[in-house]
C-alpha cells in the first residue's frame, strides 16, 4: 500500500494535511490524471492554470507540485502527434499527387490543435505515473525566523 504524508506541522496552531493514498488500481489513476484531476482523491483539479501544477491538493495533501513531471510530457506529446500526423498525411497523399501548399495548410494547423489538446491530459498521466511510484522532488526547506542574518 502506497502511502505519501506531509511531515506534520510544527506549530501546535497548524493543521496537519491528510494522507495522500495511492492505493487504487493503475487504472482508476491513470483515469484521474488523464482527466487532470488529483491522483490521489480525484475530487480537486491537479492544474492551477494550463500546465501549472498545484503545489499540493487542498482535499487530500497529495505534493503535487513535487513530482518532476516537467520535461517529459512535451517529448510524449510529439511522439503521439507526430505518428498521428505523419500516418494521415501518408495515407491522405498516396500518390504524391497533393501539392506542398496544402499539406502544410492542412497539416500545420491540425498539428498545433493536436498538441495542445493533448499536452494537459499527457502531463496529468505523467504526474500520475510518477507520484504512483513515488519519484519526487526533494521536499523545500523550511526557512525558521532563527536563521536570519545579522
Amino acid at each position: 500500500m502506497t502511502q505519501l504524508t506531509e511531515p506534520a506541522a510544527s506549530a501546535p496552531g497548524m493543521a496537519r494535511r491528510p494522507r495522500a493514498r495511492l492505493d487504487v488500481p493503475w487504472t482508476t489513476v491513470l483515469g484521474r490524471g488523464l482527466a487532470m484531476r488529483c491522483p490521489s482523491c480525484g475530487e480537486r483539479p491537479a492544474f492551477d492554470g494550463y500546465l501549472h501544477v498545484r503545489p499540493h491538493c487542498e482535499a487530500c495533501g497529495a505534493p503535487l507540485g513535487r513530482v518532476p513531471c516537467d520535461d517529459a510530457p512535451p517529448y510524449l506529446t510529439l511522439v503521439v502527434v507526430l505518428h498521428v500526423v505523419v500516418a494521415a498525411a501518408v495515407i491522405l497523399d498516396r500518390g504524391g499527387r497533393m501539392p506542398s501548399s496544402t499539406l502544410l495548410e492542412i497539416f500545420l494547423p491540425l498539428t498545433l490543435a493536436l498538441i495542445l489538446l493533448l499536452l494537459r491530459p499527457i502531463k496529468g498521466a505523467t504526474l500520475v505515473v510518477l507520484l504512483k511510484v513515488v519519484i519526487l522532488r526533494p521536499a523545500p526547506a523550511a526557512t525558521g525566523a532563527g536563521s536570519a542574518g545579522a
